[in-house]
């Protein structure tokens, strides 16, 4: 198939012109900067490219549509498409998506030498002859966006409202905020449009909302229903004079509607988590982590939070934020019964054997005056069927011996794996190297 590319580019215009061509209704170049997800986003600094709305030749009404693009990489001068080995080729991937059909794309990590504009070569004949040529923006130096952080959500049922807090400063203006909705537990598979046939599964994307003026969304109606997994990602855009995004920061959140008559009175707004799993020393993975970022904590009030379900769940403070001061468990998952578990700096000790949910522990009532920076919740029964990676409606409550942020992590506790707190750290560090495979998806 290279040989019938380097042909059919070769024409170059004379071949666009000579015969009907796809069609597109935008391109885009822009630096992304995804957080730890469950949709199979690639994390971290990237750079996404491609077209939106692709569609075969008029006169070809459902034909399938090949992809490829290139770039010249910043500080060179390339010349022929086919002959300079200077060229960047990458091949275009297609993913089919309720709220954004037929959009062909690409990614890699973020590199300033491939900050120009990509060429997008499309055609429905597999020898790229003919072919249609669309040139997307250059990139240049915008700066990477950072994430918003105190996302809560409060309303519960099937139009919930979400609120989060702006970063205290971006490198580049943000221009733009909008929401997305995407369906976990129904993915879209996404297939290489160009060389050997490859594919993967991502989030489907259900729903964009319009530009924001405030930091808070209520979801529309008819959007969400009990028992679908979702991510919420709060997007902040950095835009072109032109209109388009130039750098976007995607802030994801998962989240399962929680229907209210399962939760206790006075439960409100709900802190959430954004995934980010990680192996244990072994390589392997003992259940997903959900890390927090939750500003205003303290000891007068619950900061109630909405992680993944198990057999337990283990908790621990970040490196600067004050202890643990009570937790309450609000929500009834199997006999509705709980152990509280602390740690004496050498074992786990059993604190509580029968902790009612919508009751709370308090840990300086019971021998930590000064609070607790770890503890674990355990004695969810097996036989309540509950998913480790499924964020259903388990809701705790936390309070702080003292005023602060909350950016601790949670970790899901199986039957096999309960977790030493020496083994923290070395799971945390493991995020990087497992979210590496990611890094080709966008």
């Amino acid at each position: 198939m290279k040989t019938l590319l380097a042909t059919a580019l070769a024409l170059g215009a004379s071949a666009h012109a000579m015969s009907a061509t796809p069609t597109v209704a935008n391109v885009f170049n822009l630096r992304v900067n995804n957080s730890a997800n469950s949709g199979n986003r690639a994390t971290g600094d990237i750079i996404v490219w491609g077209a939106n709305g692709v569609a075969p030749p008029a006169g070809e009404p459902g034909a399938y549509v090949y992809g490829f693009s290139g770039t010249c990489p910043v500080g060179k001068t390339c010349d022929g498409f086919t002959t300079d080995p200077d060229w960047v080729k990458q091949r275009l991937f297609e993913r089919d998506m309720t709220g954004l059909p037929h959009q062909y794309f690409a990614s890699r990590p973020y590199d300033p030498t491939l900050t120009g504009s990509w060429r997008i070569y499309l055609s429905s004949s597999e020898s790229f002859n003919p072919n249609a040529v669309y040139q997307t923006p250059e990139l240049g130096s915008v700066a990477a966006m950072p994430f918003v952080s105190s996302m809560t959500v409060s309303g519960s049922g099937l139009t919930p409202s979400v609120s989060w807090t702006l970063p205290a400063s971006a490198p580049s203006s943000i221009d733009q905020m909008r929401v997305r909705v995407f369906d976990n537990s129904h993915p879209v598979t996404v297939e290489s449009r160009y060389g050997a046939t490859s594919s993967f599964l991502q989030a489907d994307q259900l729903f964009q909302s319009a530009p924001l003026a405030s930091t808070s969304y209520t979801l529309p109606a008819g959007l969400l229903s009990y028992g679908t997994h979702y991510s919420i990602s709060i997007d902040l855009n950095h835009v072109r004079a032109d209109g388009s995004h130039a750098s976007r920061s995607a802030s994801y959140f998962d989240f399962t509607p929680i229907n209210p008559a399962t939760l206790p009175a006075g439960v409100g707004n709900i802190a959430l988590p954004t995934l980010a799993p990680v192996p244990t020393t072994e390589g392997l993975l003992a259940g997903p982590v959900y890390g927090f970022s939750v500003a205003d904590v303290g000891p007068d009030h619950v900061t109630f939070i909405d992680p993944v379900v198990a057999t337990g769940f283990g908790y621990a403070t970040g490196a600067t934020d004050p202890n643990f001061k009570a937790v309450q468990v609000a929500s009834n998952v199997g006999d509705g019964l709980y152990e509280v578990w602390t740690w004496d700096g050498h074992a786990w000790q059993k604190s509580a054997a029968a902790l009612a949910a919508g009751a709370s522990f308090d840990f300086t009532a019971h021998g930590f005056a000064a609070g607790v920076d770890r503890f674990q919740i355990r004695g969810i029964e097996a036989s309540a069927g509950v998913n480790a990676f499924d964020v259903t409606g388990f809701v705790t409550g936390l309070s702080f011996v003292a005023a602060g942020n909350f950016t601790g992590t949670m970790q899901a506790l199986t039957v096999d794996a309960v977790p030493e707190p020496a083994t923290w750290a070395l799971w945390l560090v493991g995020t990087a190297a497992l979210l590496t495979w990611r890094r080709r998806q966008a």
